[in-house]
């Protein structure tokens, strides 16, 4: 792929490359990177993606039809975005972004099923967990070094997680496919997380994202035809059309781009930590947006894991 000049400068404005051969791992880990701005992308995802819940709950479609929906708008979009600044879709990004992609895609459905199975609160403590098992993959596959204040401070938001989904006095229930559904959407973003960080050596941030676009899309297409959601689009009126296009420029593209983006100069154990914060951000965003008034416990869960995660955040960036 050939590199462009801001990859020859040590820089990434979301597009390694444009042509067929990949840019030099080394090259990447001598970058000294853009200092504070990828952390500071990283808070921004954080508030795009827990705003993402209580703005998807405003859409009143059927699921199926929404998620796939949602990812051929983000795909073309993030397409259209790329090819407006003259990068075409490559072999070799194609190749890169295939375990990510279908990973997020597969999660975007396990996710549907889990929400037919298992209360909210049973999906997200399972989900909590994800930080742990990317800092445990990030350590034996990337070979990422984790300090014990990471650790603590992973320990804690995780409890401070559960302690704002518990908080409300929701009723924990699921069954086996539940369960095994939850379990499945974790491990897909553990996978996605981990693949990004790998990808992103070799790939920009559109060129990546772009790729994971195609793959969900086409993960998800089949199983929406044969759930029969590709015939329900009469069904979203222009108040769901509104919210799509805003949860494809916020949460969707504009999330997927940050995040990538910071991926290359950021440890992934730490990018998975946005997830614990995010939860603590929607919490708070659904009083206003749906009239769902967080609990005194929920207020303090929400808080220890967003300062154990500003903790982290503000550490690793010293």
């Amino acid at each position: 792929m050939r590199a462009t000049s801001a990859a020859a400068a040590g820089q990434d404005d979301g597009s390694a490359s444009t042509g067929s051969a990949a840019v030099s791992p080394a090259a990447l880990a001598t970058d000294a990177g853009p200092g504070l701005w990828p952390f500071m992308a990283l808070g921004a995802v954080l508030i795009l993606w827990g705003l993402g819940p209580p703005l998807s709950k405003l859409i009143s479609g059927p699921p199926l039809t929404v998620s796939f929906g949602r990812m051929w708008t983000s795909t073309f979009g993030i397409i259209g975005l790329q090819l407006a600044k003259g990068i075409r879709p490559t072999r070799h990004a194609m190749r890169q972004s295939v375990v990510g992609g279908v990973a997020f895609g597969i999660n975007s459905l396990v996710f549907f099923y889990a929400l037919h199975n298992a209360s909210i609160a049973t999906i997200t403590v399972i989900g909590a967990l994800q930080p742990a098992v990317v800092m445990l993959g990030a350590w034996k596959l990337l070979g990422e070094h984790v300090t014990r204040l990471t650790i603590a401070m992973t320990a804690v938001a995780i409890g401070g997680a559960a302690l704002a989904v518990l908080g409300a006095g929701a009723e924990v229930h699921t069954n086996a496919i539940g369960v095994a559904c939850s379990v499945g959407s974790l491990l897909c973003m553990g996978a996605y997380f981990l693949a990004s960080k790998q990808a992103r050596r070799t790939l920009g941030a559109g060129e990546f994202v772009m790729g994971v676009m195609v793959w969900g899309s086409l993960v998800v297409t089949p199983v929406a035809a044969l759930g029969g959601g590709l015939g329900h689009f009469d069904q979203l009126d222009a108040t769901d059309w509104f919210w799509m296009a805003v949860m494809l420029v916020g949460p969707g593209v504009g999330g997927q781009l940050l995040l990538g983006w910071a991926m290359r100069w950021v440890p992934v154990s730490l990018s998975a930590m946005i997830q614990l914060g995010a939860t603590a951000v929607s919490i708070v965003a659904a009083w206003p947006i749906h009239g769902e008034q967080p609990t005194l416990v929920q207020l303090l869960g929400g808080a220890i894991a967003l300062c154990s995660v500003g903790v982290i955040l503000q550490r690793r960036s010293a």
